[in-house]
């Protein structure tokens, strides 16, 4: 009797641990829903509205769309749209048209600033000479015919003849300066990958013509485009991986807008040929991914399947993926893997879509935000650096992490379909 007791006991005792475990666990039912496009959906809905109050008041208080807040302030809406996701249409086309306006204006070979003159030896331009240009500083101008024309009244005739040139050399903006290149090179091309296939004024045939005119004249002469700040200075990253990812996303921006079939353009074809050229940086994770959507735009089924494996071998346990070899997986390159993997729409791929799905969900923040600490990004180490950085990533890492889940998200079903 006492044995059939204590049988009695453990049986009862397993049925109750049993069913305590049932009830606490997240059976695979109820995983498989957290990671439902619905779940999807909401987890980019509740991002958002942080992704608008930064990058809204970046817009209006630096005044300045910069690549890292405004451009993906658009892009993600934009995405979000096509996806069927409620947006505020006309808040959209507003910044985009403040956008458009904004690289329009800032397409200036030439603009005198004071920190400019404090760089010119007195012995090239006295101080009285820089005390006549005062009129000139900060004025933009696009070519150097109106800026002589508003030079002339402020000097003598001999002091033209001695000190013009010195005054247009040192106005010239450099190739790459913000202001010259409408905003600079990374704006553009996310201006027009983000636009493509809308009808935001950012796609109509003009902006996007004298865009890809503008981003040809700043190609190098070996085809490269030069970096700028955000993927060289402000981070740990090489040169040549720096110099191959901004080629690389200004020919997936370029080449966007050529129709099947159709000639590929000359600084399209540059570019190509010198990616060819460059080593491999396989362990930046980052240029990793940018490279295979980079081939399955312009290379071959083989360096694609390649690549492709190479970016599945990085990943980290946890479903996502971190920018170098054996970083912690952080949003910022998790989104960018996930958006290029869905791109590639392989159907093999599946388990691994869902599991940076999941990275992704249980990352996001209260806010609907996502956080990507910049410690170990950044080449800064003040604190006080570190903190704007990390304001920076914070708000690039939410975009990517959004556009990423975006992707992986189908077209919504148009009426009577």
């Amino acid at each position: 009797m006492a044995r059939l007791i204590c049988l009695s006991v453990v049986w009862w005792l397993s049925i109750s641990v049993s069913a305590f475990a049932e009830e606490n666990t997240p059976t695979t039912a109820t995983a498989e829903i957290l990671l439902t496009d619905a779940a999807v959906r909401d987890a980019v809905i509740r991002s958002l509205p942080y992704l608008e109050d930064a990058g809204v008041e970046w817009l209006e208080v630096r005044g300045c769309m910069s690549c890292h807040h405004v451009p993906y302030l658009l892009w993600t809406h934009r995405v979000a749209q096509t996806k069927g996701l409620p947006v505020d249409a006309k808040k959209l086309a507003e910044w985009e048209e403040w956008s458009r306006k904004n690289s329009l204006a800032q397409r200036n070979l030439y603009r005198l600033q004071n920190y400019d003159l404090g760089r010119v030896d007195e012995a090239k331009l006295p101080l009285a000479i820089k005390e006549k240009l005062k009129p000139l500083i900060e004025l933009p101008f696009i070519t150097q015919a109106e800026f002589v024309a508003k030079l002339t009244p402020l000097l003598t005739a001999e002091e033209l003849q001695l000190y013009q040139a010195t005054v247009v050399q040192t106005a010239e903006r450099a190739l790459n300066a913000p202001d010259r290149s409408g905003g600079g090179l990374d704006v553009l091309g996310q201006l027009l990958l983000g636009s493509h296939g809308t009808d935001s004024g950012l796609a109509s045939a003009e902006f996007r013509g004298q865009t890809a005119e503008l981003m040809q004249r700043l190609q190098r002469p070996d085809g490269s485009w030069m970096p700028g700040n955000q993927l060289l200075s402000m981070r740990r990253w090489s040169v040549p991986a720096a110099n191959q990812t901004t080629t690389m996303w200004a020919s997936l921006a370029l080449a966007a807008y050529e129709a099947p079939g159709q000639k590929r353009a000359e600084a399209v074809e540059k570019a190509i040929t010198y990616q060819r050229q460059q080593p491999a940086e396989p362990d930046n994770h980052e240029w990793l991914a940018t490279r295979l959507l980079f081939e399955k735009q312009f290379g071959s089924a083989e360096d694609v399947a390649k690549l492709h494996q190479q970016l599945l071998t990085v990943r980290n346990p946890d479903g996502g993926w971190g920018w170098r070899k054996d970083a912690p997986s952080d949003p910022y390159t998790t989104g960018i893997a996930l958006y290029v993997l869905a791109k590639l729409a392989a159907s093999a791929d599946a388990a691994v879509i869902l599991a940076a799905r999941k990275f992704l969900l249980q990352a996001q923040q209260p806010d609907g935000s996502w956080l990507t600490p910049s410690k170990s990004i950044t080449l800064a180490t003040d604190e006080t650096r570190l903190k704007a950085r990390d304001e920076i990533y914070h708000y690039w890492g939410t975009a990517w992490a959004a556009l990423g889940l975006l992707e992986t998200l189908p077209a919504p079903e148009r009426p009577g379909s």
